[in-house]
């Protein structure tokens, strides 16, 4: 190997160090910790429900992620298999007054999913953490969750996924 080609790799050693140092505060300024356990749904749409589609639940969650939490979906759509398959999509917003690894405030949700119409059937829901309050201002991260839901007397999940905490 030339002198020229050890200099080369040499920068480019050095240039790649040095971007490597420049991405560390990113990825430090944030702690991402893996969060599971599960939730109740133990009131759906009660008195003072906001939803334009007149679906509003309430909870508890317990694992990772503790506290109660509350929900009011933004819309409620079919599908041309809807008629077969019996399962809506839905969106939503929620909140969850929580305590995440000795954290607490409010973390924002936004809510994605399908549940089956039968009542008790299956609910997938993909929850989108958007922001927070308190000790958890600047949350970020996702939860997958699963479980049963009925429109008239909610339902249990089982949530995985990760929380960032700033």
């Amino acid at each position: 190997m030339s002198v020229r080609s050890r200099r080369g790799l040499g920068a480019g050693a050095v240039a790649g160090g040095l971007l490597l140092l420049a991405a560390a505060p990113s990825v430090a300024a944030s702690a991402c910790v893996e969060v599971r356990g599960s939730y109740a749904e133990h009131e759906v749409s009660g008195a003072g429900c906001t939803s334009p589609v007149g679906l509003c639940i309430a909870g508890d969650y317990r694992g990772g992620i503790r506290g109660a939490f509350e929900g009011a979906a933004t819309t409620v759509t079919g599908s041309a298999d809807t008629p077969t398959t019996n399962v809506l999509f839905f969106t939503s917003d929620s909140t969850i007054q929580a305590r995440v690894r000795g954290r607490s405030g409010t973390l924002s949700i936004k809510n994605a999913g399908a549940f089956s119409t039968a009542d008790g059937g299956p609910i997938v829901d993909l929850q989108t953490i958007a922001g927070g309050t308190g000790e958890l201002s600047g949350a970020s991260g996702s939860l997958r969750a699963q479980g049963t839901f009925s429109a008239t007397s909610g339902g249990t999940s089982h949530y995985e996924g990760t929380v960032c905490l700033p």
